[in-house]
């Protein structure tokens, strides 16, 4: 997806939002920046002046400026236990086993289950 910004009917279109910082300087003016875009800034001698250049400057910024989605390519990675699926696949001792452990799990007897552990 692109976004050409200087088309004022995308721009209707597709509305964003952006954060304004607003900083009292010890100077006693005011400075007025976009969070988004810390290069957009000015300083003025009222808030709403600040406020009203900044929205100006960066609707005119905005005229230059082009957004573009871009998926960033990722290394197709297999979880590295993979190597080790099916080494037991024709191992008799270890499909015993997990036939015992599987006998273990599925039994109803309760011998080992101390109840007061529970209660």
């Amino acid at each position: 997806m692109s976004i050409n910004f200087k088309s004022r009917s995308v721009m209707n279109a597709s509305p964003f939002k952006v954060t304004l910082l607003v900083e009292t300087l010890a100077s006693g003016n005011f400075s007025a920046s976009v969070l988004e875009f810390p290069t957009c800034y000015v300083e003025a001698d009222s808030q709403e002046s600040a406020i009203s250049q900044l929205q100006n400057n960066f609707l005119d910024r905005l005229q230059n400026i082009q957004a573009i989605d871009w998926d960033v390519p990722s290394k197709d990675v297999s979880p590295t236990w993979m190597k080790y699926a099916g080494v037991f696949k024709d191992d008799v001792d270890f499909l015993e086993i997990m036939e015992e452990i599987q006998a273990a799990s599925s039994s109803d007897d309760e011998t080992e289950v101390d109840p007061s552990y529970y209660l």
